[in-house]
């Protein structure tokens, strides 16, 4: 891919790579100097095949390759060396951009207000799903064992969701 039409003089090799980061704002860089390039995937070139069945290759099969007339080559390596320089962006999620609430996040007076029971069994790992399943849709969620039974509470404006949902589970059945 060609910034403009028909680059005067040789053209010189200016970046090989793999980084699309480096390769985009490359790109933006050399068109907003007004420095024309050809823009070409790596690898796009085939080679004659030849008899062995592991051949090694020389050439990357990702990858981008910018060149640039040799009138603008050192401009282009300015802008090159410029971003080459520059510290990578930082891509990182911070410890507090998960999904899960945090404690703070969680109201006290809606989790004390689950006091509708919608299931009971002797079966704590049953129990334990369905309390997992109730979470997931964000239904705040009690569990309590007495002796071998154990209760799944919720608040009581959401008994008829968490209802449907159990019977969705413990019967098998699709949603009504």
């Amino acid at each position: 891919m060609a910034s403009i039409p028909g680059p005067k003089g040789s053209l010189v090799m200016l970046w090989a790579g793999e980084d699309p980061a480096l390769h985009s704002s490359l790109l933006e860089e050399l068109e907003a100097a007004g420095i024309p390039y050809i823009d070409k995937p790596t690898g796009g070139d085939e080679v004659a095949l030849t008899a062995d069945t592991l051949p090694i290759d020389w050439k990357a099969r990702f990858g981008f390759e910018v060149a640039v007339p040799s009138s603008n080559f050192t401009v282009a390596e300015k802008i090159l060396e410029r971003l080459l320089n520059e510290e990578p962006v930082d891509m990182e999620l911070s410890a507090n951009d998960s999904a899960e609430p945090t404690t703070a996040e969680v109201k006290p007076s809606h989790l004390g207000a689950t006091t509708c029971a919608v299931w009971s069994g002797s079966d704590e790992a049953q129990a334990s799903f369905l309390s997992q399943a109730l979470k997931e849709n964000q239904i705040p969620v009690r569990v309590e064992t007495h002796g071998g039974e154990t209760t799944v509470f919720v608040p009581t404006e959401e008994e008829t969701l968490a209802r449907e949902i159990i019977r969705e589970i413990v019967e098998g059945a699709p949603p009504a």
